[in-house]
């Protein structure tokens, strides 16, 4: 993680840059960042400056087994050795890193990195997963959301994950009897069981969240009638443009 003070000589030498030349910045600084063994320094340097001394501080971020700086290493400096930084990030066993070097990274082996999701049981980076990796197994990580019980996690795969199993999210959120989570399963998950939510949130008796439900299903009720509405409207004008040319 950066520190204040890296962050301070790098918008410095970025500034310098700015007013001298690349090459002038290499020259004066780039060995002295090279010494201070600082991944973040070397990130910043090779990213930024044209010209820089890539492999030298790649080598950096590599031997402090940073899987933050080997992430955005691979993500964002060109010529950069995804297997290399892949290996750390792995390595590092950290769910976190794992999911944005699948997200990010061209070329990055997902099925690695996705075992370590999975291994971890983290029902936050299995939810994050699913939802934004191309190629994600979705039922093994929908399985630790479940089995994890949490109510947050399991309402937004629901919502958010086009392949949730709806029913079995729902499941978990109606045996919690959290007032909250029911009735924002109730709002945006598609398809979900407007009366069962509602009787757990009315069995609460939590005067914010029974009334929050109230005006919530008055709401859910005008959206249904008015699509019910466009349906026969529709239906109706496709009637009398036949019989027109009937």
């Amino acid at each position: 993680v950066m520190n204040n003070k890296q962050e301070e000589i790098f918008e410095k030498i970025k500034k310098y840059c700015e007013n001298f030349g690349a090459k002038k910045t290499v020259l004066n600084f780039e060995e002295d960042i090279l010494k201070s063994n600082s991944p973040y320094l070397s990130y910043c340097f090779a990213r930024n400056i044209k010209g820089s001394n890539r492999k030298a501080h790649e080598q950096v971020v590599l031997e402090s087994k940073n899987p933050e700086w080997s992430c955005k290493f691979a993500k964002n400096v060109k010529g950069a050795d995804i297997k290399a930084h892949e290996k750390i990030v792995l390595e590092s066993k950290n769910p976190e890193w794992c999911y944005y070097f699948a997200r990010d990274v061209k070329g990055a082996n997902i099925k690695a990195l996705e075992e370590v999701v999975l291994e971890s049981k983290d029902p936050e980076w299995c939810y994050y997963f699913a939802r934004d990796v191309k190629g994600a197994d979705i039922k093994s990580l929908e399985q630790v959301v479940l089995k994890s019980k949490d109510l947050e996690w399991c309402y937004r795969f629901a919502r958010d994950v086009k392949e949730s199993d709806i029913k079995a999210h729902e499941k978990i959120v109606l045996e919690g009897k959290n007032p909250e989570w029911n009735c924002y399963f109730a709002e945006h998950v598609k398809g979900a069981n407007i009366d069962a939510l509602e009787e757990v949130i009315l069995e609460s008796k939590d005067p914010r969240w029974c009334y929050y439900f109230k005006c919530l299903k008055q709401e859910i009720i005008d959206s249904s009638k008015s699509l019910q509405e466009k349906e026969a409207t529709k239906e109706i004008k496709q009637l009398v443009k036949t019989f027109r040319n009937e």
